[in-house]
């Protein structure tokens, strides 16, 4: 599939989806749907480091799959909570992922220990830290990849 992009250039797809019922504008669409967990892979991969995996076993990959993807998970609950205590439009602000990350490793062990009321608190505090820190949304932003030969992928013994 050849698709003329804005700028000029000419961008050629493959994909195996029949041409006579996916044309081009639908294509797009459904690239356009499944952005969202190309992200989510990045997420996952760079500031949650699931590259650098807590042994070399396939139960301990398992279990570092499914550790991090419960804390992205929690962490996207966070935001989704600091997102309406904060009464965000979700066109104009939206809630920082990677803080959220960050602050639930350092609250979350905290939250588990304390009970009731101390842990209302905690958590009610993490909101109000997300919701302070929010990013402007900027539609139609575009920022290419910088062009290396190598990737920068920690090393496997990485516990970071």
């Amino acid at each position: 599939m050849r698709v003329v992009c804005p700028n000029g250039r000419i961008q050629v797809m493959v994909t195996n989806l029949p041409s006579d019922s996916f044309g081009c504008e639908r294509f797009a669409e459904l690239y356009h749907q499944r952005w969202r967990i190309e992200e989510a892979y990045k997420r996952l991969k760079h500031p949650m480091k699931l590259e650098a995996v807590s042994g070399l076993s396939q139960h301990a990959l398992r279990v570092d799959v499914v550790a991090k993807v419960l804390a992205d998970t929690l962490a996207s609950l966070l935001c989704a909570g600091a997102s309406v205590q904060a009464q965000l439009h979700a066109r104009s602000r939206v809630c920082n992922r990677a803080y959220a990350a960050k602050l639930l490793e350092h609250a979350l062990a905290r939250m588990l220990v304390f009970v009731g009321d101390v842990a209302q608190l905690l958590l009610q505090e993490v909101l109000n830290l997300l919701a302070r820190n929010t990013q402007r949304r900027r539609p139609g932003r575009s920022q290419p990849r910088p062009n290396r030969r190598v990737k920068p992928h920690p090393s496997t013994v990485y516990k970071g």
